[in-house]
């Protein structure tokens, strides 16, 4: 626009210049005029693109196939350029309004394989390609708030449906749930590359049931996890049952090597022993009975603690 102003400007003044002083005119401030609307044409031949954005070059209406990249790039004056954000974008559709693209409850709605209704919050990151900004000026948007509304954000809840309803309830909460966001981007890109969009990840946040089927998961998940310690306690009970039959049987094994090792000579060697011991206390008094008549049995052992006489009584007169 500004140098469509400058040339016409120019061209005035050009036009003006030999009938100056007819028009009681200044040739100079003619001349001045001339040369700052030839100055601003020509700086319209210059325009610099920041990084991460990218140029379309218009000329009255047509678009230029050469897009114009970071840097300072040169032009036809009267040509416009519409710049559009080359940098990651994400576009979120959230139950939560703080989240969202959108200040309201802005969830997808969607009906699994098996009938049951769920409410899915995504956020897909998406970029321009650079090399079609001219196709998307051209047959999409002329700017990225008009290619969220009419490209991105219905083809993404329209895949994440399609998707959604080839899968089973149960499959959302299994492996199943990570191949799902890997599908939905699979879709997009075929469908979105042709518009001149790149789709970098596409983000599950969070799926809600309904509360019905809430509660019967929850209960699904406690009953399992009840079985589990039931069965956990079962491995224990097993595991001191093994113990106690190991050492049950490591105490019988042992009583049967000292069964058949003991002898009588050896049980008569362990009681003279024993003998020796308590002859060597002074206040013990004890009488020694063989058991058997060639005196190699186990004696019996009679304690006699020694008797206390009473003091004699002294006579009275």
């Amino acid at each position: 626009m500004l140098a469509v102003v400058s040339l016409i400007l120019a061209v005035l003044a050009i036009l003006l210049f030999p009938f100056a002083k007819l028009l009681h005119l200044s040739r100079g401030l003619l001349f001045i005029l001339l040369l700052i609307a030839l100055g601003v044409f020509a700086s319209q031949s210059f325009v610099i693109i920041d990084a991460g954005e990218a140029g379309v070059q218009v000329f009255f209406g047509k678009v230029i196939a050469k897009p114009l990249y970071s840097g300072i790039n040169f032009k036809l004056p009267l040509v416009e350029v519409v710049k559009y954000p080359t940098r990651l974008r994400e576009y979120t559709m959230s139950a939560d309004s703080g989240e969202g693209s959108r200040a309201k409850d802005d969830s997808i709605s969607v009906r699994t394989f098996d009938g049951l209704e769920v409410f899915i919050d995504a956020t897909v990151w998406w970029t321009i390609n650079p090399e079609k900004i001219h196709d998307i000026y051209r047959s999409t948007a002329k700017n990225t708030a008009e290619l969220e509304e009419k490209v991105v954000r219905p083809t993404f809840r329209t895949e994440i449906r399609n998707v959604v309803s080839t899968i089973r309830l149960n499959d959302l909460y299994s492996k199943e749930r990570e191949l799902l966001g890997n599908k939905i981007k699979e879709r997009l890109e075929r469908i979105l590359d042709s518009k001149g969009l790149i789709i970098e990840n596409i983000l599950l946040r969070n799926i809600k049931l309904p509360e019905d089927v809430e509660g019967s998961i929850r209960n699904k998940m406690r009953i399992q996890q009840e079985a589990e310690a039931m069965e956990a306690k079962k491995m224990i009970a097993q595991k001191d049952a093994e113990i106690k039959q190991i050492e049950a049987e490591g105490l019988a094994k042992a009583q049967d090597i000292i069964r058949r090792t003991l002898s009588p000579q050896y049980l008569q060697h362990e009681a003279i022993q024993a003998y020796r011991e308590l002859a060597k206390s002074p206040n013990t008094t004890f009488v020694i009975m063989p058991t058997t008549s060639d005196g190699t049995g186990l004696p019996l052992i009679v304690n006699t603690p020694p008797v206390n006489l009473p003091a004699p009584q002294k006579e009275l007169p």
